[in-house]
């Protein structure tokens, strides 16, 4: 009897350890592109060359929960953008046919638990007001900035409708040569960090797979890969018209550059870079 106690309480103990987020996975899930010059995108770039620009957003399934980080452009993105957009912006800011994230993934009855906001700018927030059921989270500086900025970053609109806020903040946690970190679920599968500059509350995400590959989701701290690997500014326009801080944004760029030169098999996908999302695939593809 005792030995038959003690075989059912280290099979309840093998139950109770943790799984460290065992079937994750993530899919690209890509609303709308838009074609435009690629000295658009980055510093020094080629006037004559062009590139597709991506709206995505990112699909992760975690064992416990699915997420959304950002929502890209959303069912009311027309609206949104013709009543508050400034039409001297509209020509630099408009995008292709737009197939929101909410209509793609409800054919096959996937439920979102939380949204993670890499920042509140138009093309990441549009999306919000199709989820107005989900918790939403951001730090509390990115919240603010989401309630105070005005076009061409942020569209109020956006924010009209109720949102179920989730302020956070970061601990003390060294992760990545970042000096602090939030570790969502602490099994260190999904891990945000600051990347204050591009808006006062900018994150990044951390995503490492079970057979140790990671994935560095950086927003637009640099809208291309080769923002972080010259490392090189937005061209200058672009810049002024979306980066809050440049010195801020310019500090970001430095830090993953080096983080890259430590890391060579870390994947950086910049929010915007159609060369890098391209080779991962698009939802319903996953990367698992």
């Amino acid at each position: 009897m005792r030995a038959l106690a003690i075989l059912l309480l280290s099979s309840l103990s093998l139950i109770s350890l943790p799984t460290h987020a065992a079937g994750l996975r993530f899919a690209l899930v890509k609303t709308a592109e838009t074609e435009t010059r690629d000295a658009f995108t980055i510093e020094d770039g080629a006037w004559g060359e062009k590139v597709i620009a991506n709206h995505v957003a990112v699909l992760i399934e975690h064992h416990a929960a699915t997420l959304l980080l950002d929502t890209s452009l959303g069912r009311q993105v027309d609206q949104q953008f013709d009543a508050e957009m400034p039409w001297w912006d509209k020509p630099l800011l408009q995008y292709g046919t737009v197939t929101p994230v909410r209509d793609q993934i409800e054919r096959d009855g996937i439920r979102i638990d939380r949204i993670l906001l890499t920042h509140t700018h138009w093309d990441h927030a549009s999306g919000l007001a199709d989820f107005p059921e989900v918790p939403v989270w951001a730090p509390y500086e990115e919240i603010e900035f989401s309630q105070i900025s005005t076009p061409p970053a942020v569209l109020p609109s956006q924010f009209k409708h109720p949102i179920k806020w989730v302020p956070f903040t970061f601990a003390a946690h060294p992760f990545m040569g970042f000096e602090q970190s939030h570790d969502l679920f602490g099994d260190g599968s999904l891990v945000l960090v600051p990347l204050t500059g591009h808006t006062p509350g900018s994150v990044g995400l951390f995503l490492t797979l079970d057979d140790g590959r990671r994935f560095f989701f950086t927003g637009d701290a640099s809208w291309r890969l080769e923002g972080f690997t010259g490392p090189k500014e937005k061209f200058w326009i672009s810049r002024r018209m979306v980066d809050n801080d440049r010195e801020g944004t310019r500090a970001q760029l430095e830090k993953v550059h080096q983080l890259l030169q430590r890391e060579p098999n870390l994947q950086v996908i910049p929010a915007h870079d159609e060369a890098v999302q391209r080779k991962l695939g698009y939802y319903p593809q996953w990367v698992e």
